[in-house]
Formats: structure tokens, sequence, C-alpha cells
């Protein structure tokens, strides 16, 4: 069953959305703070936020723009405003999937919830990050290499983003706290590194040979391209591995030659 979180104070328009929204199969709980709707958006099992712009207790300009880093490829965010055309671009350009003008008519509501999901269902560019051969796919949600796949959850996602948009530099426990789950560091710490030994576990199944996440005390982690001895190409070494056989046996029939040609001594 799909998601919703509604961030409107207004009781009558809270109630059209809402039950709009239930007609068409999703489950809804209301936001009443800007923190509280960075944490539920940041869930695994969301798919879309409705944000009223004039909820006072909910800034839908910090929302907008945590949606534009975010990447869960089903969430989508409708926001509900007065008929204001700056307005209503302005949380267009800011990230917003669509903008309804309030008061709300269901048919319309469910319309745009509707081709908003259609949309972000489609496949979408740019969606890869690669580091050294390993490649973090956010529409499958997934990291990989040549020589396997393994599916990540959306924090785990989220988290490896940071890290793979940054190879070689410290990402701060701060900054992943913020943007994963909208905390301070000190309350999501033993949280970060429960999310951390899981991502390295994934990373090691794929990557273990190139990629590794390494702590750095006090400040936060780091994503580093393992140092590797260069290696011949499989079918060159096979051929080195051959000719080297080939040597040894030649030599050593030739030994085998010379002991056989050499005159035998003579008893004294």
């Amino acid at each position: 069953m799909s998601t919703a979180a509604l961030a409107i104070c207004d009781f009558e328009t809270r109630l059209v959305v809402n039950t709009a929204l239930q007609c068409i199969g999703f489950t809804c709980s209301d936001i009443d703070s800007t923190q509280a709707m960075l944490r539920c958006g940041k869930r695994d099992d969301l798919h879309l936020i409705v944000l009223d712009i004039d909820n006072p207790y909910v800034d839908w300009r910090s929302v907008l723009k945590w949606r534009q880093n975010w990447l869960s490829p089903s969430l989508s965010v409708v926001v509900l405003g007065t008929v204001d055309c700056p307005t209503a671009s302005g949380t267009l350009e800011a990230g917003a999937d669509d903008y309804l003008i309030k008061p709300v008519n269901v048919n319309e509501l469910v319309a745009r919830v509707n081709a908003c999901s259609r949309r972000r269902s489609l496949p979408h560019k740019n969606t890869k990050l690669t580091v050294a051969g390993c490649t973090l796919d956010r529409d499958a949600c997934s990291i990989s290499t040549e020589r396997a796949c393994v599916s990540l959850t959306g924090r785990e996602l989220a988290l490896l983003q940071l890290l793979f948009e940054n190879p070689g530099h410290v990402v701060t426990r701060h900054r992943m706290a913020s943007e994963v789950w909208a905390a301070q560091a000190d309350q999501s710490s033993h949280t970060i590194e429960q999310h951390i030994y899981q991502v390295r576990r994934k990373l090691k199944q794929c990557a273990s040979d190139v990629l590794g996440i390494r702590s750095v005390y006090g400040s936060g982690y780091r994503l580093e391209v393992k140092a590797q001895t260069a290696q011949a190409p499989s079918g060159v070494r096979q051929m080195k591995e051959a000719h080297r056989s080939l040597n040894l046996r030649v030599s050593s029939e030739a030994s085998a030659g010379v002991t056989q040609a050499l005159p035998a001594q003579v008893s004294t």
C-alpha cells in the first residue's frame, strides 16, 4: 500500500486531501513540523508528500531544498497554494512535482497525483554514479560491479550517494545526519554507525577489491579506492604461463640429452 505525508494545517483541506488519497489506495499521516516532515520523508516506504505553503509549522522551502538532493525515484511532492503564479513557478523550480490551487478539487488532485506517480516511474537520466568500476544505480536502488549486484535500502542509497559524490574526501557525520536523517549528529551517531556497517558489508560483496569506506576519527567517513597491483589480462597471463612451461620443458630435455652424450668415467 502507498503512503503519504500531509503537512496541511487547515482542517477542511486536510480532510478533503486525506479522503481523496485514501480512495486511491494511500495511507495518510499528518505532519506538524519541518523536522518531522524531513524525518518522515526519508522513510523507505513513503511515496507522496503534500505540502500546504500556508502551513506556518512546516517550512516548505526547506522540504523542497531537501527534495532536490534526495534520490528516492518513487517519492512525489505536491504543493498546495493560492492563485499566485510566482509562488507556483517558484515551488516547481525548487523541486515540487506539481502545484494545486486551493480550494482543492478532488478529481484534479487524484489526476495530478496519478500523473506524478507515472512520471516518477519512468527511467531518469543521470541516475548512476560510478567510482573505480563500481556503479551506484539510484533508480534500481543498488550497487554493482562486473562481479555482483547488491540491493540497497533508501537510507543506504542516500549514504552511498554522499560518499560516491565525494570520493577521497571526508563526508562528515554532521552532514550525514542532516541530509539522511534530518537530525543532529549526536542524536543519530549510533544509527549512522549501524548503517555504515551495513553499507560496508554490501560494498564488500561486490567491490571488496576496489572500494572501501574508511572511518576518519572525530570527523566522518571517506570512500577510498584501494591500491591494486597491476596485472596482465587473463589471456596474456595464460600465454606467458604456457611459454614459461615450454621453456622449462625444452631446457629439461636439452639437459637430459647432454647428460646422455657425456662419456662414462673410467674407473682407476
